[in-house]
């Protein structure tokens, strides 16, 4: 009882929804109704501008239109995009790949302190490339704090900018004092 209820209201509302489809004069509605033609060949004028001074707005012929590329329907449109999914993008810059880093070999996994003199080695190499971001990094933070001051930025906003300004810097130190084997602060 309840399957041919749910049957029957399918249909009734796939017919409704068919039936909305097609217009006036059998054949298919526009998706969008405001891409139907008009009624008559002259173009409908805007009302005037108000009384405040607000331009009417420019008649649908005085609209310049962007030049759309046409659609190639031959080819469907997965095909593309599996093309892209294989072969990647053309459009997209290519990745920057670091270089191949290399493991520990069997020598350093059995010997503690040659593992231990790698893994310092490894922690180096971190720190050093932490110490030439920031430098960068702080130069930009730098003016870009010295431009909101400039500009009137509100100061609870530029506390903030310093605060990371100092956090980074801080971090920088401890970079630089694992670099030269000092005592980190």
């Amino acid at each position: 009882m309840n399957k041919r209820i749910l049957a029957a209201a399918a249909i009734v509302v796939g017919l409704g929804l068919l039936a909305g489809r097609f217009g006036e004069h059998g054949g298919v509605a526009p998706a969008n109704p405001a891409m139907q033609a008009p009624a008559s060949d002259t173009p409908a004028r805007p009302a005037p501008a108000s009384a405040t001074g607000v331009p009417a707005p420019p008649l649908a012929s005085d609209v310049a239109r962007v030049p759309i590329a046409a659609v190639d329907a031959s080819t469907p449109a997965w095909l593309p995009m599996a093309q892209a999914r294989e072969n990647g993008d053309a459009r997209t810059p290519p990745l920057v790949r670091g270089a191949p880093r290399s493991g520990p070999d069997a020598a350093q996994l059995t010997d503690h302190q040659a593992y231990a003199a790698y893994e310092l080695a490894q922690k180096k190499r971190l720190a050093a490339a932490y110490v030439e971001a920031a430098s960068t990094e702080l130069v930009r933070l730098q003016s870009d704090l010295e431009a909101g001051r400039a500009a009137g930025v509100p100061p609870a906003e530029l506390a903030k900018v310093a605060e990371k300004i100092r956090r980074i810097g801080q971090q920088q130190r401890v970079a630089e004092a694992i670099l030269s084997d000092r005592k980190v602060p």
